[in-house]
Order: C-alpha cells, then sequence, then structure tokens
C-alpha cells in the first residue's frame, strides 16, 4: 500500500470511540512482536503486564485473549517490562529502576521458577531480554558507584553470570536485538543513584547514544549520537523491525519550552540518527516525553505512546512521514498484533485497547478502574 492509499484510511486526530464488545480480538492477534524473532506458539493469544492494584500492591499478569485474566502473581515491588522466552512457556519481568530482582514464571501454571539478583552494585532499569537461543538472559545495569553502564548475560536457569561487559554509555535502560549475534542498546545518558534515583547528576554533560554490541566477545560494533544541542535528548526505549531499521523514543532533560526531535531511526549502517517529523501541535502534546515504542507487523509502521500527553501517534517509515494520531489518557503500554496496522494498548487507568490504523479503530476490550497498568506489556 502506497503512501496515498494509506492516508485514505489514517486521516491526522482519528476521533476516538469506545466500544465494549463480545467478539473481541483473534486467538493470534498476540503473535511476535515481529523483529527478527518469533514468539513461541504458547504465547500467542496471551499478554503480560505488570501492574499496580489496590492498596499499592504490585503484580504480574498473564491475560488471554479475550482480556481475561489466566494468573496473577506478587511481586516484591514496582516492576516495568516483562518479556516471554523465544520458545518455552516463560516469561521474565524486571523491576522497575532502580530494580533489584528479575522473576521468571512458567507461564502455563503461574509458577515462579527463579529469582534473580543484579550484580553487587549495581541495579536494573527495568528491561531484558532473551538471547536469540533461548540459553540466556540480557540485562542492563548501572554500576551505581562509577555510572558505568553494563551489560551482564545470566543463564537464567541458575542466574549464573556468564558475561559482563561495557554498554558503551550511561544509563543503558533498553536493549533489544538486531540478530543472533548484536545487541543494541539505549544509552540514555543519565548518571543517577539508587539512593535518590530521580535526580540526575549529569544533566549539564549528557551524551546518550545507541551502541551496537557484539555478543560474542562484548565489543562496540557501532554507535550514533545526537548532534551537540540534543545532549541532553535522553534515548530510552527501541525496536527494531525486520530490515534492521532501529526507531528510538526520546525523553528531554532540558527546559519544556525548548523545540526537540522525540522519535528516531537509526541502523548499523546509518552514521546518524534521522529523526521523524511532528506536527508541532503534536509534538507540544507529547510534553518532551515518550513512554513506548514499537512497529507494527509489516515493519512499515511506527507506534509510540506518550503517558504525559494521553496519546499515541503513528508514522510511515517508508516515507518517514507522520501519519495519524488517537488521545487516550495515560496510554503506555503498547505492542504490535500479528496483523499489519495493528497494535495492542493499555493505560494506567485499567483499560486495554486495540487500535488499526487502517481502519480508524479503537476498541476497548477490557477495562478495570481498580487496577493501573505499567508502562509496558507484551
Amino acid at each position: 500500500m502506497d503512501r496515498r492509499s494509506f492516508l485514505r484510511y489514517t486521516a491526522l486526530n482519528i476521533p476516538l470511540f469506545s466500544a465494549s464488545s463480545t467478539t473481541l480480538w483473534s486467538t493470534n492477534a498476540f503473535a511476535t512482536d515481529q523483529t527478527n524473532y518469533h514468539l513461541s506458539d504458547a504465547h500467542l493469544d496471551h499478554f503480560a503486564s505488570a501492574y499496580t492494584g489496590e492498596g499499592n500492591k504490585h503484580h504480574l499478569a498473564l491475560v488471554g485473549s479475550q482480556g481475561e485474566p489466566i494468573w496473577e502473581q506478587a511481586l516484591d515491588s514496582r516492576a516495568h517490562a516483562p518479556v516471554f522466552h523465544p520458545s518455552k512457556p516463560i516469561v521474565a519481568v524486571v523491576a522497575r529502576r532502580p530494580g533489584f530482582y528479575i522473576d521468571l514464571y512458567d507461564t502455563k501454571s503461574g509458577k515462579k521458577l527463579i529469582q534473580m539478583p543484579p550484580s553487587e552494585g549495581h541495579h536494573f532499569y527495568g528491561h531484558g531480554v532473551f538471547s536469540a537461543d533461548g540459553k540466556y538472559f540480557i540485562t542492563q545495569e548501572n554500576h551505581y558507584d562509577s555510572g558505568e553502564g553494563k551489560v551482564f548475560v545470566r543463564d537464567w536457569q541458575n542466574g549464573r553470570i556468564v558475561h559482563e561487559w561495557l554498554s558503551y554509555g550511561i544509563g543503558p535502560h533498553q536493549s533489544c536485538l538486531l540478530n543472533d549475534t548484536t545487541l543494541v542498546v539505549a544509552n540514555g545518558g543519565l548518571k543517577t543513584h539508587p539512593n535518590n534515583d530521580r535526580k540526575i547528576e549529569n544533566i549539564d554533560s549528557m551524551q546518550p547514544n545507541v551502541s551496537f554490541i557484539s555478543l560474542q566477545d562484548g565489543h562496540l560494533l557501532h554507535q550514533v549520537t545526537h548532534p551537540a544541542e540534543y545532549h541532553q535528548l535522553s534515548i530510552r526505549h527501541l525496536h527494531i523491525n525486520k530490515i534492521g531499521q532501529v526507531a528510538i523514543a526520546f525523553q528531554y532533560q532540558g527546559p519544556k519550552w525548548d523545540t526537540v526531535p522525540l522519535v528516531g531511526l537509526t541502523s548499523l549502517e546509518s552514521s546518524k540518527i534521522d529523526y521523524l517529523p511532528m506536527p508541532e501541535p503534536i509534538r507540544q502534546r507529547f510534553k518532551q516525553y515518550c513512554g513506548s515504542v514499537r512497529f507494527d507487523a509489516s515493519g512499515k509502521v511506527l507506534a509510540v505512546t506518550t503517558p504525559r500527553g494521553g496519546m499515541i501517534a503513528f508514522w510511515s517509515i517508508e516515507h518517514q512521514d507522520f501519519l495519524s494520531n488517537n488521545t487516550l489518557m495515560d496510554v503506555c503500554g503498547l505492542k504490535a498484533t500479528s496483523q499489519p496496522f495493528e497494535f495492542i494498548v493499555s493505560t494506567g487507568r485499567g483499560k486495554i485497547f486495540k487500535i488499526n490504523t487502517m481502519e480508524n479503530i479503537v476498541q476497548l476490550v477490557q477495562k478495570n478502574d481498580k487496577i493501573q497498568w505499567d508502562n509496558h506489556l507484551t
């Protein structure tokens, strides 16, 4: 579909409508995030997210294709991002920054398999990823006395650390696999300490980057950074499509009135970050803050959420053009379904929606006012 045809279906500022339905999404809707890897059949009809419930209690939930809860487990503290194993019925969830645990669960029974702590003197950033062969779990960690960003590779069955490497930056928030042997890390640039984790210690000297790291020996393959005028544009979240394009979403740490880009693209072959256009009214509504970023199943449409702005926005990757947006209060969690142009999103107000950008559909499929879905779902 060319851009002109696509835009006939996705006009700017699609009006939001919410409708409960007895026919929700198909059991195949939660296939893969459509990177180079595919989830096992065990996860085609599930998604997982952390949430905060009554009494400020924190949980991990596995939810079925009709929005029905399958199981939930209490967590030691607030979690950030779950991730499914590529071939086994296992889900891992990483504690929110400054995080001090990773829990792994059997998705069939809900049984906790193992809890892994960070390396001594380190904390997690809330994200991790399984290796392509499923043998290892890879995390980004902060050595908080020095501020160095680290990458740890663990045997998830026993928690043993098999590799420890530099992330080649400060504040490595999220990583994704480019291929079997290359890890892409979003080094956010923020130096913090768990004693006061929301205080940025290097606001004037931030240098965020995207680093491509060999999983064979940990050496730096490639790195891209912002130009100097954007050095306070923290690179936090990323996603990779099937042809190796890396989408990156930013959180600006400078003055609120500055005009800065908030979404970009890069790759292993690129020497820079290409910033995607945003209509200025949309950019202002983002309030300098992107939450989650995902390609659709085709890899040609990019979605980015902003909980602060209460919005999800879409871009054509082929033409690097802004496509459309939807207003969804406190939206952040985001994943692609197996269908092109289609996403599942969650909100901090207990709602889950299915959005089809081609058909201009925003469908409410679950609502629970007693819970607050956390920032990411898988």
